[in-house]
């Protein structure tokens, strides 16, 4: 199914879109509001630490120790 699209341009002003040239659309005509020129934040990113050189791997391996206890 084609679907015909128009672009008009306009303005939010008190929280509703006002078209910069008036246009004639027939009542319940679905339309689709495109937002340009918004900022976004940008968000920090954390990466994971990464070994430059794999041979250092074994410098990290896992040991695990059982603790005793004395009953204190």
């Amino acid at each position: 199914m084609a679907t015909n699209l128009l672009t008009f341009e306009g303005i939010v002003e008190n929280g509703q879109v006002r078209l910069m040239n008036p246009a004639q659309l027939p009542e319940g005509t679905r339309v689709l509001v495109v937002v340009a020129d918004i900022p976004r934040e940008r968000t920090a990113r954390i990466y994971s630490p990464r070994l430059k050189d794999r041979t250092q791997l074994h410098d990290f391996d896992l040991e695990v120790r059982a603790e005793q206890n004395d009953g204190v």
